[in-house]
């Protein structure tokens, strides 16, 4: 794997955990993993925004942005992987709770050629601890990105 993908201008992984009936502080204690960030439905989670509003929804995330340093989406992946893999009965016990969860990747294109990869063992891990992978692929230049 190589850390700069040339199609790549930036990349993270972020797992998203939506518990319907725990509150998010309960999927730390289970998962035994300190989220990146989490909200509860109904507090405001950036107060200092411009427009401070309630979360909808209570959510817990653990995301490689700022903490993996490279374009290539794999080493996200694998990083996310690293930690919630042993965790695969917890996050099971989680499902049959009622918690919705998936894994976003964020891609932005630096040329809009190419796109990211994932790897057959990625694919096979993610698919044992049941989550559904998703891109959210923009392009420089824009106005989303």
């Amino acid at each position: 794997m190589e850390d700069e993908d040339p199609t790549c201008a930036q990349t993270y992984a972020t797992l998203r955990i939506y518990p319907e009936r725990l509150d998010p502080t309960e999927v730390t204690a289970r998962l035994g993993i300190a989220p990146s960030s989490w909200q509860r439905r109904g507090e405001v989670p950036n107060p200092g925004s411009k427009r401070p509003l309630p979360a909808t929804l209570d959510a817990w995330f653990l995301t490689t942005n700022g903490v993996v340093e490279s374009r290539d989406v794999r080493r996200h992946l694998d990083w996310l992987l690293a930690r919630v893999g042993p965790t695969v009965d917890a996050l099971r016990a989680l499902r049959a709770e009622g918690c919705r969860m998936d894994v976003s990747c964020y891609w932005l294109s630096r040329s809009g050629h190419g796109g990211p990869v994932v790897t057959a063992a990625q694919m096979g891990e993610l698919a044992q601890l049941g989550l559904e992978l998703w891109f959210d692929v923009y392009f420089v230049g824009s106005d989303d990105a």
